[in-house]
């Protein structure tokens, strides 16, 4: 298998046997709810809230809030199924953390639902095309993450000041899942608004056995036994007055490194 043709599709081999034909079913009943509440929030929750309250910034707040319950009861509602099953042992720290980065590896398509779904006051760098996806554009405008349209100027500063409000920005150095096969490269965007709003970083690791919804993976290639999500914390690194996170390419190259450094160790162990 080519590990540079986008057009890999991975296809679980292996027995089916009357569980797994039941997480196939469960998998797709649980994508065709993540659709349709995101249709629900973006066409009937968010324009509600934008009638009844005129405050931008608690519309914003209320949104994320809706987010945060509606991720955490989705990934409920999976495990319910049987569709998968996670043991997570940062919930507080996620929970109770304010103006801080947390980078993450990437492993699968919902790692973000996981964090997110244990965190508070927290928006999350989104691509283009999620930005202009039908199904989650509404959901990210209204809880006003911030968009990465190609402008680098723009997003660093726009993460920053985040920050400095006291939010939480959820980042994956690695830009998109993980490649089969391949080594993650983190990306230094991070270190850039980090260092500038003199910000901590929370790492945490995420690991699924067996692996699924990989990167060009289908979401019907379901694993011969039912995946599970550990998600761990591995170390908080304060940017403020460290002169090792100093502003420049030293600076952010290091910062870049240590956190990749860290998050692979804590995989590897």
């Amino acid at each position: 298998m080519s590990n540079t043709a986008t057009s890999v599709r991975i296809i679980e081999g292996g027995k089916w046997t009357l569980s797994r034909a039941w997480r196939l079913v469960g998998t797709g009943l649980s994508f065709a709810l993540f659709g349709i509440a995101g249709l629900v929030m973006a066409l009937i929750w968010f324009p509600l809230i934008n009638l009844i309250i005129r405050d931008k910034s608690k519309r914003a707040a209320i949104a994320q809030l809706s987010v945060h319950k509606a991720w955490r009861l989705y990934i409920d509602i999976m495990r319910g199924l049987g569709v998968l099953t996670y043991d997570i042992d940062c919930a507080e720290k996620l929970r109770n953390c304010r103006g801080t980065v947390v980078v993450a590896n990437h492993p699968s398509l919902i790692d973000v639902v996981f964090l997110m779904a244990f965190m508070r006051n927290t928006r999350a760098v989104v691509k283009k095309g999620v930005w202009n996806n039908p199904f989650m554009s509404g959901v990210v405008k209204a809880c006003n993450f911030i968009p990465n349209l190609g402008d680098p100027e723009k997003l660093v500063s726009d993460c920053a000041d985040t920050l400095n409000d006291g939010f939480n920005l959820c980042i994956f150095p690695e830009g998109s899942r993980t490649p089969v096969n391949q080594t993650a490269v983190y990306q230094r965007g991070f270190a850039h608004f980090t260092m500038k709003a003199h910000a901590p970083v929370m790492m945490i690791s995420i690991e699924v056995s067996p692996p699924t919804l990989r990167k060009h993976e289908p979401w019907y290639s379901i694993p011969v036994t039912r995946p599970h999500w550990k998600i761990r914390f591995v170390d908080v690194i304060e940017t403020a007055n460290n002169p090792a996170y100093e502003q420049g390419p030293i600076g952010v190259r290091k910062l870049t490194d240590d956190v990749q450094r860290r998050i692979e160790e804590e995989i590897q162990k």
